[in-house]
């Protein structure tokens, strides 16, 4: 039991209480004995009573004291951010998650207009969001990127309602980043399937059409040839044989690229680059080309400086350069002219191959590195193209580090340049 002038009060209290006490008893008649020890006992469990009433207040107190604990740490540990934001969208209070969606320390947050997180392209989003919070008593939504003071970006969904007064409005931030991305992957996925089967579709077109052409065209002379050797009539079998002769290099031409073209898509072909001389290398290609060149009397010049060497796979440049060749001389009049240069700028080494012939449209120059949009056209004396010489061009440049395009103003000449990285 508790000393009874701490339980009863402070001693100026005690002192009063006496003062009273004693009026009390002067105006009252004088106790027995009995009746003195029933009100002294009526006061003792009156004390012990309020000592009783004491400790149940204290421990109210200290559950009071842990259950606001409790709640200010689910508040602020929550796997949510929690805002509160006035009209004009300045925070007035936020939980500690909420504090780390943003990035910014919590005390650091106070009267910051929210909308300064908000990505650019999603603040009219935001925007349309708040003024239908404060203008509707039920839950809004909306989703939008967050810029973090770190400069990395979180996507959030965000829920919001106006306050009973509707002074200010409480929102409710999930980060949902983790899905957003997962979507991102999904859809990726889902476009590279698409390419894959335009990829595909458009591979067994060029299969279906440029394998079978060159084919054609050598088992129909191949006929005529036969016919006229049995009638022994020699007349023209020199054109049919030339004519074989050139189906057959085309047809020839198309599989080496067919065979480069998938072994590459498989991972099958090795990437070996080596210091080589490129006008070596253009020289190699031109013997084998020159023919055409010759029936067609296509000049070709060579203006490369002397000992001009670059770092390159020599198989897949050499590749590049037959096909940029071919091409040149595919769509050059008889009697034109072919120009084929190297220069060295910007720690890069440039090659080009121009030709004074048809020229290419300018949508179509758009297209001509893509699959999906490959289309073979037919030369100046009437060649068929592979369809798939510039996609293997653009590939193999491109494990390069290099760069491939095509230049021409649609009406007479164009020029194909690739880049190698110098090391």
């Amino acid at each position: 039991m508790t000393n009874k002038k701490n339980s009863f009060g402070s001693k100026s209290l005690r002192e009063k209480a006496e003062k009273e006490a004693g009026k009390n008893v002067l105006t009252k008649p004088f106790l027995s004995e009995a009746d003195s020890l029933k009100l002294i006992h009526e006061l003792e469990v009156h004390q012990i009573e309020l000592e009783m009433q004491n400790l149940e207040l204290l421990e109210s107190e200290e559950r009071s004291r842990k259950a606001t604990e409790k709640y200010a740490s689910l508040y602020d540990f929550a796997p949510m951010g929690y805002f509160t934001l006035d009209q004009g969208c300045k925070i007035k209070s936020l939980n500690l998650s909420g504090a780390q969606m943003v990035g910014r320390e919590r005390f650091l947050l106070q009267n910051i207009d929210f909308r300064f997180f908000v990505s650019t392209g999603y603040k009219d989003i935001f925007n349309a969001f708040i003024n239908a919070v404060f203008e509707n008593d039920i839950k809004q939504v909306c989703k939008v990127k967050l810029t973090r003071e770190d400069h990395l970006s979180i996507f959030v969904h965000i829920e919001g309602v106006v306050s009973n007064e509707e002074q200010d409005c409480y929102l409710t931030l999930m980060d949902i980043t983790k899905s957003e991305l997962a979507e991102e992957k999904v859809l990726k996925s889902e476009m590279q399937l698409r390419e894959l089967n335009a990829t595909k579709d458009k591979f067994f077109s060029i299969i279906a059409h440029d394998l079978r052409s060159p084919f054609t065209a050598i088992i129909g002379y191949a006929d005529l040839l036969a016919e006229q050797m049995d009638k022994k009539d020699y007349e023209g079998i020199e054109e049919y044989a030339e004519i074989i002769r050139t189906s057959s290099w085309h047809a020839m031409d198309f599989v080496t690229n067919l065979m480069e073209w998938s072994r590459a898509q498989t991972g099958m072909m090795g990437f070996n680059p080596k210091i080589i001389d490129i006008t070596k290398l253009i020289n190699d290609v031109l013997v084998v080309i020159n023919d055409t060149a010759i029936q067609k009397s296509i000049d070709i010049r060579v203006k490369i400086v002397k000992d001009f060497t670059v770092s390159a796979d020599v198989s897949m440049i050499k590749t590049v350069l037959r096909n940029l060749i071919s091409n040149a001389l595919k769509f050059t009049n008889p009697g034109g002219l072919i120009v084929i240069e190297a220069s060295y700028s910007d720690s890069v080494s440039t090659v080009s191959v121009a030709d004074n012939g048809i020229g290419i449209q300018k949508d179509t120059i758009e297209k001509l590195f893509r699959i999906e949009e490959s289309k073979s056209t037919t030369g100046t004396n009437g060649e068929h193209g592979t369809g798939l010489g510039l996609i293997l061009c653009n590939d193999f440049i491109k494990k390069h580090g290099g760069k491939i395009w095509a230049e021409s103003d649609g009406k007479k000449g164009s020029r194909f340049v690739f880049t190698l990285p110098q090391l």
